[in-house]
């Protein structure tokens, strides 16, 4: 695989240590660099940046002017698909960056070790195989990775709306029974209210009664039960943390 990886730090001394302990890592593994980009501030990066162009970017959090989360904040909301680590001096700044949903954190001073542990898992998961579902539309069908559906929606007119990370949507003349039978074998999809099945890797916080999609959609936690799927959500959190806490101790 390529990589395409953005370096944004105003400190020169550390951005040369990372762009030189991630071309050691390239040269100790099967995959390629294609680009190293470094910027030396948000401002910086957001006026060259470009959707789908970069697959990780690491961002150090504290920077003079716009610092790192407002800058990943900005960058969220052109891909959602970007794999952001952010580069902190404590643990106590990583916890501001929480909504915009940061793949990973290195604390500095940073060593090869913890930079080969973070792209080795962020290729992983960039080349992880992921199941597919396939919807029917008017005289055609569509399939569609299903990481990339945020939700489900069964509106007024008797049609089904698969609403994507990237903002389309995919009108479906299948009913919404026969498209909840397709993800009901993924973990990810939660049946949150009447018509609405929602993917919970693309929630970005729960509040009272709803639950606020990373695009900013809310949708309502069915009041009979809400308990219940509550407490899925809960479970689905609490299984991804403790998964990639038994990825990183067999690193």
């Amino acid at each position: 695989m390529e990589l395409n990886i953005a370096v944004v730090d105003d400190t020169l001394s550390d951005v040369l240590r990372l762009k030189s302990f991630i071309r050691n890592w390239a040269y100790g593994s099967v995959h390629e660099l294609s680009v190293i980009q470094s910027y030396t501030s948000g401002e910086e990066m957001l006026k060259d940046f470009s959707p789908k162009v970069f697959h990780i970017v690491f961002m150090d959090i504290i920077m003079e002017d716009m610092n790192g989360v407002e800058t990943a904040r900005q960058l969220r909301l052109e891909d959602t698909e970007l794999l952001i680590v952010f580069m902190t001096t404590s643990g106590e700044y990583a916890l501001r960056a929480f909504p915009v949903h940061p793949f990973d954190y290195v604390l500095k001073p940073y060593s090869q070790k913890d930079v080969d542990k973070v792209l080795d898992e962020a290729v992983r998961v960039l080349t992880a195989t992921d199941p597919t579902v396939t919807i029917k539309v008017p005289h055609s069908q569509y399939e569609i990775p299903m990481r990339l559906i945020s939700s489900v929606v069964s509106n007024r007119e008797h049609t089904v709306e698969i609403n994507l990370t990237d903002g389309k949507c995919i009108r479906s003349i299948m009913t919404f029974r026969e498209i909840e039978k397709l993800f009901a074998e993924d973990s990810r999809f939660l049946l949150c209210n009447r018509g609405i099945i929602v993917n919970m890797s693309q929630i970005s916080a729960q509040e009272k009664g709803v639950f606020v999609m990373k695009d900013g959609t809310r949708y309502p936690i069915r009041v009979n039960g809400q308990s219940k799927v509550t407490e899925a959500f809960s479970q689905y959190l609490i299984s991804n943390m403790r998964a990639r806490k038994l990825r990183g101790s067999k690193k």
